[in-house]
């Protein structure tokens, strides 16, 4: 599968220059009559888009914009059947329309038009029916669009990326193939900011050869890593030691990507869910562990997208609950280390892999927000959702460093689905097994579709503590955890 870009080329400029400061989505229409889609944003934005098929869909994406409002689905009748709204990441707006079964658009006849950088419409045109639905759902999503530099030709270079070095006035990823598609964002707090650069993989040794920054332009450090997704990604996160500084990405004329200051940040007032009552915490059921320890070492290869499984013509929807949140923390461990903070980060992860094989993904939360169990599964049980896989960190007392492992926890019909997620994360971390075990959990009790609770590590655990500090092997995790669930659904 590809990413491409549906956006024409002469507007690539236009756009970046209102794209540095953080929007929010104003309004949105959808003309059924006309097939056309109406987008305000309160600042500049530079929308991405995709075709994916199994089932179609055309997915917009708004980087830098937030939602500001629940998510939402309005539907329609007509071969168009639904338009839906939802916060994809912390700073990503997503826009999904969603055709009826058996009909399909054309890719070369969708049209993009910026009224200004803040105003768009997208002109869809008449579904047709899908000549050879049976045969094209047999091989799962496929991804199509028009890059806006470009010819009509579909086998673009593979992009490789070389190093990373720094400049006199900021940072240069070098990269030599084809030439780079990227999505850069930076954190709402400002203190990371995100390149992941579409369809390119690392030079040999890169991964284990992070680069020194050494505190220039007020960078901490740099990390780049191959997440285990398909198409590949290689991702690059700033760690600041300040939050006051604006970054921007862009792509060179020589095809390398140049990450530059691009002035003074604005501080942005996080966004939060307000739900009353207070949150509840979820019971502790750590029972004591009277065996030897016998912990298996990190395997060298992360689990990537060749081990991932194509899911069938059934369209799915998997709610991902990432723990706590707010001013609820979940455990506390080692270093300071939050469950909050872990569990988004893998639930984040969990979501893209999902969507990039034509899963709907859906997280319960997607910034530090405080929400309550109820809502929680409200959301799942409002969305008819096909699973609901809520992410936990485990917790002891601080005085048994010694207690490392992954539990999975299963109340009534999640028995199978708790089974092949946690065999999956053994397989693919070499974590210890502390097995599958069944609750009275809450969220687990109250959702009618198949649901488990993990446990993906213990903060409190010397071992594990080390490990889910390590962005490597939190991608590893969701990598297990995706791969997991789409086992699971290939098999229903």
């Amino acid at each position: 599968m590809k990413f491409h870009w549906l956006l024409p080329s002469f507007l690539g400029v236009f756009l970046l220059t209102g794209a540095a400061q953080a929007a929010r989505l104003q309004s949105w229409r959808f003309d059924a009559s006309q097939n056309r889609l109406y987008i305000t944003t309160d600042g500049g934005v530079q929308p991405k888009a995709q075709l994916i098929f199994n089932p179609t869909r055309l997915v917009i994406d708004l980087p830098g914009t937030s939602l500001g409002r629940q998510s939402l689905n309005q539907p329609f009748s007509g071969a168009i059947e639904s338009v839906r709204l939802g916060q994809f990441d912390d700073d990503t707006t997503r826009i999904v329309v969603e055709l009826k079964d058996g009909f399909t658009i054309d890719p070369a006849q969708i049209k993009f038009r910026g009224i200004s950088p803040s105003e768009w419409t997208v002109d869809l045109p008449t579904p047709t029916r899908a000549e050879n639905s049976n045969s094209s759902s047999e091989l799962g999503g496929e991804r199509l669009s028009v890059d806006p530099s470009a010819t009509a030709s579909n086998t673009a270079e593979t992009t490789v990326v070389q190093n990373v070095q720094v400049t006199a006035d900021g940072f240069l990823v070098r990269t030599v193939g084809g030439r780079p598609q990227i999505n850069f964002q930076q954190s709402r707090a400002g203190d990371i900011a995100t390149l992941d650069i579409e369809g390119a993989t690392l030079a040999p040794g890169l991964n284990s050869q992070q680069p020194q920054t050494n505190g220039k332009h007020g960078v901490e450090r740099i990390e780049v890593r191959q997440l285990p997704t398909d198409p590949p990604i290689t991702r690059v996160t700033l760690r600041m030691n300040s939050s006051n500084t604006q970054w921007r990405a862009s792509v060179t004329s020589l095809g390398s990507i140049a990450v530059l200051p691009a002035g003074t940040r604005t501080p942005t007032t996080p966004r939060r869910l307000t739900v009353d009552p207070p949150v509840r915490s979820y019971p502790s059921m750590q029972p004591p562990v009277d065996r030897t320890r016998n912990p298996q070492p990190l395997p060298r290869t992360i689990t990537g997208s060749t081990d991932l499984p194509p899911v069938s013509n059934r369209r799915s929807v998997v709610v991902l609950d990432p723990g706590h949140g707010g001013r609820d923390p979940g455990a506390v461990g080692i270093g300071g280390i939050q469950e909050k903070d872990i569990v988004l980060d893998i639930s984040f992860q969990v979501a893209r892999i999902l969507e990039q094989q034509g899963v709907q993904a859906v997280m319960s939360r997607t910034d530090d927000s405080e929400i309550d169990l109820e809502p929680r599964v409200s959301l799942a049980e409002r969305l008819n959702a096909t699973l609901f896989v809520s992410i936990h960190a485990n917790a002891i007392n601080m005085s048994r460093p010694d207690v490392s492992g992954i539990e999975t926890y299963y109340f009534d019909n999640g028995l199978d689905l708790a089974r092949t997620i946690h065999t999956s994360i053994l397989q693919g971390t070499g974590a210890d097994d502390r097995r599958v075990r069944q609750a009275r959990f809450y969220v687990l009790r109250k959702t009618t579709m198949p649901s488990v609770l993990l446990e993906v590590g213990f903060v409190t655990g010397a071992e594990d503590a080390a490990k889910l500090s390590d962005p490597a092997y939190r991608s590893q995790m969701a990598a297990s955890i995706a791969r997991g669930i789409l086992l699971y659904l290939q098999q229903r």
